[in-house]
């Protein structure tokens, strides 16, 4: 049988491929942890991520590929409909809903690429992004790229998820620009979606901020360690959007987006 390669595009250049029905990716020390974890989902009959099966020789971790396509900033007309908002924030619950009965299984020593957050109430995605969800039909149907899997708050994911999904930034940038006004408007809408109730909700604001300063910080950390894919990423003007952007959100803290 014919196999059949190709480049996948992505935060890392040249170092994701697919052959045929797998994905081929670069294994760390926290991917055994992250295969248990996805191996738990499909028992627990979440199909929407990918099915893990083992790393190879050459230290690369192997999974199924999930169909759909994937968007990166600036997000197309598509991704900025309600309805695909709505679908994203719906997925994020069912996958909470799933990686929260995981929490107990937990044995408090595994080497996650991120630090654990408290209270450690869901297993977060960590960067639940367009970048990291397949859309099919016009929807999202399949999550992607575990490694930064950790234990937290399902505000921790949330926050974040509104800030890529909405996108909740700075329209001064002009990505995907969209007013405040907007902005409040879709965040409620993924809040509503996903279930999030009054009293987490009222945390959004603060933990995005605190969120993003813990990216800003471990960005810069592993650069300063040599890591190569975080340097090329604050070279190419990764951390000032960041920096711009929680200056942006803090600007509005004020705002009710209840």
């Amino acid at each position: 049988m014919e196999n059949n390669s190709e480049e996948l595009t992505g935060g890392r250049i040249g170092k994701i491929s697919r052959q045929d029905d797998v994905v081929i990716r670069p294994a760390n020390v926290w991917t055994p942890a992250v295969h248990r974890f996805l191996r738990f989902l499909h028992v627990d009959g979440a199909d929407f991520v990918p099915i893990p099966y083992g790393i190879n020789e050459q230290q690369q971790e192997i999974v199924s590929y999930m169909p759909g396509e994937v968007y990166n900033d600036p997000l197309p007309e598509l991704l900025l409909q309600d309805a695909v908002l709505v679908s994203a924030a719906e997925l994020l619950a069912r996958f909470h809903n799933h990686s929260a009965k995981y929490v107990a299984r937990l044995e408090g020593n595994e080497p996650w690429m991120l630090p654990a957050q408290q209270p450690a109430e869901v297993m977060c995605h960590g960067d639940y992004a367009p970048y990291n969800v397949t859309i099919s039909g016009g929807q999202p149907v399949g999550i992607i790229d575990f490694d930064t899997l950790h234990p937290g708050p399902r505000m921790w994911d949330v926050a974040y998820a509104i800030y890529r999904w909405v996108p909740f930034t700075d329209p001064a940038r002009g990505e995907s620009a969209i007013g405040l006004e907007e902005q409040i408007r879709k965040a409620r809408l993924f809040l509503d979606a996903y279930g999030m109730d009054a009293a987490d909700r009222q945390s959004f604001v603060p933990v995005l901020l605190r969120r993003l300063t813990s990216l800003t910080d471990f960005m810069q950390q592993e650069a300063a360690q040599g890591n190569e894919d975080f340097q090329q990423h604050i070279q190419a003007g990764h951390l000032q959007v960041y920096w711009d952007d929680m200056a942006y959100v803090s600007k509005h803290a004020g705002r009710n987006v209840l």
